[in-house]
């Protein structure tokens, strides 16, 4: 091994200790030895070398063994014995760990190849039914479409033979041009004379003139059987496109007239009998077709094809190892609630709970059921102050990415909103609209009517999509609407209580809060059932909003937040029970204010 060399002495580098990390000359060491003496770990590069070599780069064998056994025959170094083979075990083991992560890496990229394979094969087999369907709605039109093309051709040729027996018949008896019809006769008659302006106007005989779908084109721009021979004068109708031969008809019948004609309409009756002809366009056995197009509703084709193929992102065990790790890819929760003071607190309940106090240029007042969490985002419409505004707030970067202008729609306050998880937020009445579902596009950021509602619903508590289903708990009114989303039909639910605050666990329970009659349910949409919970333990006539968190796959929760820190409340759903909570956060009021929980 070639040595490099000391830049102080000019010697090579011979000595290297473990405990500076460093390499060293004979001199180097001399001098590093006086001044730290207790640095005993050192080795010389030459049983370096050989240390290394023994590695072996066998994932089912431990090297642990060889580089011992040659570390302890080194009599020179055996209080330095420990410390080196913990060196080289760490070489031994980041080498391992480096080929099973490549490995790992390699499988998985394999597994996801082979999903995406899949999941593509699947949507090319949706593709090849519609294309079934298409050839199988299109074959008898295809049909039909074909045998009138033949008929066309059939009866192009005719009308070019009884075109040339007119222009025989007037030649052989002299007949002027004085009638309509003759003016075929004068038109084609007169087609080749010959001069410098006629000659620019000639058109280049190709294939494509003589198409049927060319000789269509010309027929319905035609006014005329007079302006259609026009048209094709160069092309269909050409004298060398002529059936006959007029010299070569006079010297086969002797200059006969009569018996010319004979023999022509004989030649016709032979062409163009009925038996091998058909000329009358009413006789074509051809059906009528009615075609009738309904926009499918997209949002039940949208749920058939997700019913039909789904893809769930399960949280590995198994981590792919890097050799660097960023602890900001682990996967945090939080806790956002708003104030009546435009800012927010922020609660990591992935790192104890800590707290940040935000500030946004935007008034929250007037939200508490206008909020919905998207990954790592949180969108917010109207309020007290904000009708006619709405925000997005990034938890990564805890700044608002976007305020914006409410338009297409109404603004207001109180509008209940959820998500359909998929690229649409819908928004439900409000405190004045009592008649609307609206939605929002978070791809576009575009809003759109989407649907009137009865006037009987007025503002909403809180509203979620489940199954294809909207249902909305209708607050201080005893009852909650399920709206198909399909065929936007309404079905109310009659409940025994009065919402006051409401919120949801996307599966079809509603957990409601009645301050009237001081109850506290959970009610299940598919059921129907009602189920008393125990109710929270409220005082002072304070006004608390509740919001639900799923913690884990055994433990859900909900908080309570209000006008004061004595609102605020976490409830079990295992246990049934009540406790005070963020008791040590900043006292502020945040009554009608919004809060959401997110993970991302």
């Amino acid at each position: 091994m070639t040595k490099h060399q000391c830049l102080d002495h000019h010697r090579s580098l011979e000595f290297f200790c473990y405990q500076c990390n460093s390499s060293m000359c004979s001199k180097c060491f001399t001098i590093h030895y006086k001044d730290h003496p207790d640095h005993s770990n050192w080795e010389h590069i030459d049983d370096t070398d050989l240390s290394l070599s023994t590695l072996k780069l066998d994932d089912n064998k431990d090297t642990t063994t060889t580089t011992n056994n040659h570390i302890n025959s080194d009599s020179t170094n055996n209080n330095n014995n420990n410390d080196i083979n913990n060196f080289y075990s760490q070489i031994n083991n980041k080498i391992k760990s480096l080929w099973e992560s490549l490995r790992s890496s390699t499988f998985r990229y394999q597994s996801l190849s082979t999903t995406e394979n899949d999941i593509k094969q699947h949507f090319e087999q949706l593709h090849q039914y519609l294309i079934i369907e298409e050839k199988k709605l299109n074959k008898d039109i295809i049909n039909d479409k074909h045998t009138i093309t033949n008929q066309i051709d059939n009866n192009i040729n005719h009308l070019k033979y009884l075109i040339n027996i007119i222009i025989i018949f007037n030649k052989l008896n002299n007949i002027p041009d004085t009638s309509k019809t003759f003016e075929i006769f004068n038109t084609l008659k007169n087609k080749n004379v010959s001069n410098s302006s006629d000659n620019e106007s000639i058109i280049t005989d190709t294939t494509t003139l003589y198409s049927t779908t060319t000789i269509m084109e010309s027929i319905t721009t035609s006014s005329s059987l007079q302006s259609f021979i026009n048209h094709n004068n160069q092309t269909l109708f050409n004298e060398y496109n002529n059936y006959f031969n007029i010299d070569e008809l006079l010297k086969q019948h002797s200059n006969d007239s009569s018996s010319i004609l004979l023999d022509i309409i004989h030649k016709y009756n032979n062409q163009f009998n009925e038996s091998t002809t058909n000329t009358d366009n009413n006789n074509l056995t051809l059906s009528s077709y009615k075609l009738s197009i309904k926009q499918p509703d997209f949002n039940q084709l949208n749920s058939i094809i997700e019913q039909s193929i789904k893809l769930d992102n399960i949280e590995s065990t198994e981590s792919i190892n890097t050799t660097t790790t960023n602890n900001n890819d682990n996967k945090q929760s939080y806790i956002f609630i708003t104030n009546h003071s435009c800012g927010a607190t922020l609660i990591n309940t992935s790192n104890n709970n800590s707290i940040e106090e935000l500030k946004f240029e935007y008034q929250f007042h007037g939200t508490h059921n206008s909020i919905v969490s998207i990954g790592e985002y949180i969108y917010i419409f109207g309020g007290s102050v904000s009708q006619f505004k709405w925000i997005k707030i990034s938890i990564r970067s805890k700044s608002a990415e976007h305020i914006g202008d409410i338009r297409g729609i109404r603004g207001d306050r109180n509008i209940s909103v959820c998500y359909d998880g998929q690229d649409h937020i819908y928004l439900i009445n409000g405190l004045k609209i009592k008649n609307r579902i609206d939605r929002f596009n978070i791809k576009t950021m575009k809003f759109e009517s989407y649907h009137q509602l009865p006037d009987e619903y007025e503002m909403q508590a809180s509203s979620m999509i489940f199954k294809g289903s909207l249902y909305s708990v209708s607050c201080l009114q005893n009852k909650l609407f399920q709206f198909d989303l399909t065929n936007r039909t309404i079905t109310d639910h009659q409940i025994d209580i009065k919402p006051f605050s409401a919120c949801h666990d996307n599966n079809g329970n509603f957990f409601i809060l009645d301050l009237t009659n001081i109850q506290f349910i959970k009610y299940n949409v598919e059921t129907k059932q009602t189920i008393n919970l125990n109710v929270l333990p409220l005082y002072r006539n304070q006004f608390p909003f509740v919001i639900y968190h799923r913690e884990s796959p055994t433990s859900s929760y909900i908080y309570s937040f209000g006008s004061s820190n004595e609102c605020n409340f976490k409830y079990s759903i295992e246990t049934n029970q009540w406790e005070p909570f963020f008791r040590e956060i900043i006292n502020d009021y945040r009554d009608f204010c919004a809060s959401t929980l997110t993970s991302f």
